[in-house]
């Protein structure tokens, strides 16, 4: 069984809706799980396993991926 973990996966800025969607559906028919959409930032939080990282960060439309993880102000 693969471990998965929950990543950012930010958008490019120019990303167009269209984009933004067709990737969404490329993460969920992989097996991916988009556990959040966020709504400030054109990103979603989706869990999958790490092996899928890589070939998510080549699609065109991704402008970063990193995993998520809690974060303390000082």
């Amino acid at each position: 069984m693969t471990a998965e973990s929950t990543y950012i996966v930010r958008f490019s800025p120019d990303s167009t809706k269209e984009e933004i969607d067709e990737t969404k559906s490329h993460l969920t028919d992989s097996g991916a799980e988009i556990v959040h959409e966020y709504t400030l930032i054109k990103a979603v939080a989706v869990r999958l396993p790490e092996a899928q990282v890589s070939a998510l960060e080549a699609l065109p439309s991704v402008e970063g991926i990193e995993k998520d993880q809690e974060v303390k102000a000082i």
